[in-house]
């Protein structure tokens, strides 16, 4: 039986590291399926999902955690295909404060919609030197919500912190 692993990651940022990783997944004759990695603080960090045969799982599992200077944290995921849903994207830009990723998604959760990827920036606004926050999202929702008050109800947050969000297809 096959089984899935969502391995996170984290260790000081250094050449082979993928590489070191990849190896040891491909010894166990684990699948590499999906990613996301970046440098963070000096550090390498990731999240990937690995499939691998039953028989295999216990020995890959010891072998990703003796990978010298990483960090490894293995969860075991689900099989199947997930449940059709409804998926837009999200942008979210304003001078960087605390608590905007917290009003913003407290708002997506209260409306049941399900965030599948979330990407976020600090970078310095060019003609001003202000420090900007900037969000990128990818939602995910059943068909039976209304994505148009979602709209109307981040427009509302928006503006109670001062960021320009936007709804996308």
């Amino acid at each position: 039986m096959e089984s899935v692993l969502v391995l996170t990651i984290s260790g000081a940022d250094r050449s082979g590291l993928v590489e070191t990783l990849a190896g040891v997944i491909a010894k166990y004759h684990g699948n590499w399926e999906q990613c996301r990695m970046a440098h963070l603080a000096g550090r390498f960090v990731g999240l990937l999902q690995v499939s691998v045969s039953g028989e295999q799982q216990q020995e890959l599992e010891v072998a990703l955690r003796t990978i010298k200077d990483l960090d490894v944290l293995i969860a075991v995921g689900e099989m199947g295909a997930p449940e059709p849903i409804r998926q837009f994207d999200l942008e979210v830009v304003g001078t960087d404060h605390p608590g905007i990723v917290r009003d913003v998604f407290k708002a997506l959760a209260a409306a049941n919609v399900n965030v599948e990827e979330l990407s976020t920036s600090t970078v310095i606004a060019p003609d001003s030197g202000v420090i900007l926050f900037e969000a990128k999202a990818r939602l995910g929702c059943s068909p039976e919500v209304d994505r148009e008050e979602i709209r109307i109800q981040l427009e509302k947050i928006a503006q109670d912190i001062m960021v320009d969000v936007r709804v996308l297809d």
